[in-house]
């Protein structure tokens, strides 16, 4: 009876492991928010004030705002999975009042593969004491002048 206890433990922190970690990065908008920018009565101004700053604007062109959102869930010691991703585009016109909104199809974006290439530097590499020998000597030589 005293393993009984200590069994449900064990299972309790068995399972809350199993449980998934869900984080949300960047900015997720749900739909009520969404709807509220009108193409060609909301301004800039509108559109930062109920979705708050951009995530990016185009490098190209300023009057183009991103909104990128994504949750995803990770469970244990697995890669995490993305649950829901969001791309919102908002391009403005010449008055800075929205000219379209566009929600991109989130089929449409890949994750980015890190590359793991070393750029070759010239010269040599010494290890901790070549490079200590080698200053031996290098300063302070002599009498002072």
């Amino acid at each position: 009876m005293k393993s009984a206890p200590a069994l449900l433990l064990a299972a309790l922190l068995l399972t809350s492991a199993c449980a998934p970690k869900i984080t949300t990065h960047g900015n997720l908008l749900p739909k009520h928010q969404v709807e509220m920018v009108k193409v060609q009565e909301s301004g800039r101004e509108d559109v930062e004030r109920i979705w708050g700053p951009p995530s990016t604007v185009s490098p190209f062109d300023d009057k183009v705002w991103y909104y990128i959102g994504e949750t995803d869930s990770q469970k244990g010691i697995f890669d995490h999975e993305v649950e829901r991703r969001q791309t919102i585009k908002v391009v403005f016109d010449e008055q800075d009042r929205v000219a379209e909104v566009t929600m991109i199809d989130p089929k449409l974006s890949h994750d980015v593969k890190i590359v793991s290439r070393k750029t070759p530097s010239a010269g040599k590499e010494f290890t901790a004491v070549q490079q200590f020998i080698g200053n031996l000597g290098k300063f302070n030589k002599g009498g002072t002048k």
